[in-house]
């Protein structure tokens, strides 16, 4: 009799180890774009800091024009682009209109600003 029981104890020890694997996908699932996205936190305030910069030169250089500044300098491998109202990526930002996009990238993280005349 005791025989016939020992292949019952394999069957529900497969059993719960399916259970507890499948539970520990499922947290994983949940948890692990949480935890990537927290590390993306610092990427993306250093992104947010070069769309700013951008944004404040085209803003600087719109309300004084006859003071031109040099273009901003990020560190820290961070860039930006600016982009006029058209969508196409601009050197610089000239006086009229004040229509541009700023996109600031740093960590494959981007952030952006815009500013528009209406």
């Amino acid at each position: 009799m005791i025989k016939k029981e020992l292949g019952s104890i394999l069957i529900f020890a497969v059993l719960m180890l399916s259970v507890i694997l499948t539970i520990t996908l499922t947290l994983a699932s949940i948890f692990v774009p949480k935890l990537r996205s927290i590390s993306e936190t610092a990427n993306s305030v250093k992104a947010i800091y070069a769309a700013d910069s951008a944004i404040e030169w085209c803003l600087y250089g719109n309300r004084y024009p006859l003071a031109p500044l040099p273009s901003p300098t990020i560190s820290d491998n961070a860039s930006y682009k600016i982009y006029d109202a058209a969508g196409v990526e601009v050197a610089n930002c000239s006086a009229q209109p004040l229509n541009y996009r700023t996109v600031g990238s740093y960590g494959g993280v981007n952030r952006s600003f815009e500013v528009s005349e209406l």
